[in-house]
């Protein structure tokens, strides 16, 4: 029940109609990766051709209860149970389900995955859940706990990267907890999870694109919806005796709380929350086909016949049952809603052959319904290709707007004595009306500016937090060198980066970075940086490093996304440095009370993997000074739109490069905010100070 299994390609329970015919046409299966009872091997090739995933079995290995020690890889786990992950309430007295379990799979790729940007895929997780790769924890789903009190679920459809880095067998383990099993049982559901691997730039794209394409879609027409609404009523109350208005609004109502409830549904963060709005949506479509069927009756009966309060207290049983068991219910709620359906098209078709003034209209909008319902079938079946969702967006626009052009209608007939009194008034007010349209009309552009504004801030805030979750949760301590570090981002995200590693040999490496670009892709080249960084940091030369990132950053295939990048490795006072792409470096001598500026040319990663970078080698003295930096500081411009440059940086620092680095800092930051001004920041500034201690004087 991923998300309560209510996110499908169409809107289910407003399109009742398609969720009838859909039943008759069975279940289309994905193509499983290949599995044996010990390693799930995954390769390239086992990828979806049209959503990028690779679909994996549900039976993993399971063992009740909590101990951290089950993320070990080397921990033996023949004697462990499989068990499906979804949990369902036929297993679940079987396994001594206790609110609390691991699972484990076995999982290894061939050669074609190695290095690739595959993602980790939440299918469904109605718990919570922390993630393990080879016993590290990568991500924490809510805050797993062991008892109620301290549990909290969660669900989203982030994916989440996991990178492959050679063929041999990996273990991912999961610490799953619910404790609110048998809630999800009494309501038919599983309260498990599913994961699946998919390709990471894929499915990044498209929840971007569903966020600000195809909820849109679904937000304007509940608007749509919620407009047909509000008219109507107020036709109603302007003029009681035409209840037709009522029982229109009555049905677009409901079709709007429909909407409302599973958008809730798919944008819950809370999967108990999303559960009730699912049950919500469920009692809202019976209802709606209710009301639907009263709305019928009032078009073409002066009085409702008897029949329908069968269908009335009827379809309001089916909807209390199916909050306390959605599933039990299921067939019952569907056969209702078809019959529902097929007395509608009963009602059409007499009104249609007696020649009732207007059939047309109403005809003319259901034909459009039956059309938009074909293709969203078709389309699902891959027979034409299209998006399904808009199949039945416009075929019940189409139904909607037939309906009340031809309550409008007869509005009209009803009202035609005063059309001659309006026609003047339109004359009279022609000019103040068409002031009144444009008005509108640049509030409307004015909205639709700072939606657009509002949409890009909030992914350049998500690419901003990617930025910052990459850096070092804390600075290195270090026996040989004081560091500090200072990072400051543009309202544009720039994708700087800095990190630590601390060798086998006793060695450390420092890596500062800087990503090309802006948005979501720069946060992914970051990411990407990062993996290797941390996968590659122990290779012996640095220059080789270098080569091994850009090679991997250019496999990704961003379309000139690049990364600057310089490396420094440390033993004792003694520094091996190279760079691709990066400013300069600042050496103080202390000793000469002098500036000396090392530069290392060479291409930015993800170009030339061949390059030939270079290295310098560099020994250091007690108090000497480093000052590595991106290319923030010295392109800030001041209110002049003069650039800062080197030499003013180089002047500063060498005025405070005999104080602490966290002084050296506070001067460069006074430097940068003084030359900006007001000026708005156009790219990220990263300053990074190291300076040499005195290790004599330490002992």
């Amino acid at each position: 029940m991923g998300r309560v299994n209510t996110h499908t390609k169409v809107d289910a329970g407003i399109y009742f109609v398609l969720l009838t015919l859909t039943l008759s046409l069975g279940v289309y299966e994905k193509t499983y990766a290949q599995t044996d009872p010990a390693v799930v091997t995954i390769s390239k090739a086992d990828l979806d051709p049209q959503d990028q995933t690779i679909y994996i079995a549900d039976t993993w290995k399971f063992m009740p209860g909590d101990n951290k020690v089950w993320a070990d890889p080397t921990l033996p786990d023949s004697s462990w149970q499989y068990v499906s992950t979804y949990l369902g309430s036929s297993e679940l007295p079987f396994i001594d389900w206790e609110g609390i379990g691991w699972f484990r799979l076995h999982v290894k790729a061939d050669s074609s995955l190695i290095g690739y940007p595959l993602a980790l895929i939440i299918e469904q997780h109605n718990g919570a859940s922390e993630i393990y790769w080879d016993g590290k924890l990568l991500y924490a789903l809510g805050e797993v706990g062991t008892t109620v009190q301290d549990y909290l679920p969660y669900q989203d459809r982030q994916p989440r990267s996991i990178i492959f880095e050679d063929t041999t067998s990996h273990v991912l383990s999961v610490r799953f907890a619910n404790f609110d099993t048998k809630t999800y049982s009494d309501l038919g559901f599983t309260s498990g999870f599913r994961f699946f691997f998919g390709d990471m730039n894929h499915h990044v794209a498209k929840i971007i694109d569903e966020d600000t394409g195809y909820l849109w879609l679904r937000r304007f027409f509940m608007g749509l919806l919620l407009a047909f609404t509000i008219i109507h009523s107020l036709l109603f109350g302007f003029y009681p005796q035409e209840k037709r208005n009522l029982y229109f609004a009555l049905f677009t109502g409901f079709l709007t709380i429909l909407t409302y409830t599973i958008l809730k549904t798919d944008l819950s963060y809370s999967p108990i929350a999303a559960l009730r709005y699912y049950q919500l949506s469920l009692i809202v479509w019976v209802l709606t086909s209710v009301y639907a069927l009263r709305f019928a009756y009032s078009l073409f009966y002066k009085k409702v016949p008897g029949i329908y309060w069968f269908f009335f207290g009827t379809g309001f049983t089916i909807a209390i049952g199916s909050w306390f068991n959605t599933q039990y219910f299921s067939f019952i709620r569907e056969l209702f809603v078809f019959i529902s359906v097929l007395e509608i098209f009963r009602i059409l078709i007499v009104s249609f052959f007696r020649k009732r003034e207007g059939i047309w209209l109403i005809g003319s909008g259901l034909i459009l319904f039956a059309a938009g319902i074909l293709y969203t079938i078709l389309a699902n079946l891959d027979i034409v290709s299209g998006d399904p969702v808009l199949g039945n967006l416009y075929g019940a626009t189409g139904l909607i707007l037939g309906m009340s052009i031809y309550l409008s209608r007869e509005f009209a007939h009803i009202n035609r004595s005063l059309k001659d009194k309006l026609r003047e008034v339109n004359e009279l007010s022609e000019k103040a009306l068409e002031q009144e349209r444009i008005s509108k009309q640049k509030e409307l552009e004015r909205k639709l500016l700072a939606a657009e504004n509002d949409r890009k801030s909030a992914e350049l805030e998500k690419a901003r937090a990617l930025q910052l979750s990459m850096l070092p949760k804390k600075l290195p301590e270090c026996d040989f060198w004081d560091i500090d570090v200072f990072m400051q981002t543009a309202q544009e995200v720039g994708g700087d980066f800095y990190d630590f590693v601390l060798n086998t040999d006793g060695s450390k490496t420092i890596a500062l970075g800087d990503a090309t670009g802006h948005g979501m892709k720069s946060g992914i080249v970051v990411a990407t940086a990062k993996s290797y960084f941390h996968t590659l940091a122990g290779e012996q030369n640095i220059v080789n490093l270098l080569r091994k990132m850009s090679e991997g950053i250019k496999n990704m295939d961003l379309r000139m996304m690049y990364m600057s990048m310089l490396f420094m490795r440390f033993e004792g006072h003694h520094i091996e440095y190279t760079s691709a792409g990066m400013p300069p470096v600042l050496h103080y001598k202390a000793i000469e009370q002098a500036i000396q500026v090392h530069l290392v040319k060479g291409l930015p990663l993800g170009g030339n993997p061949d390059f030939p970078y270079q290295k310098q080698t560099i020994e250091a003295q007690p108090g000497d000074a480093f000052l590595l930096m991106s290319d923030g500081l010295m392109e800030l411009f001041n209110t002049d739109r003069e650039m800062l440059g080197m030499s003013v940086i180089s002047s500063i620092f060498k005025e405070n490069a005999h104080k602490s680095v966290s002084d050296i800092l506070d001067a460069l930051k006074t430097l940068a905010d003084g030359w900006a001004g007001e000026d708005i920041q156009q790219d990220d500034i990263t300053l990074m100070v190291l300076k040499a201690k005195d290790t004599k004087v330490q002992k």
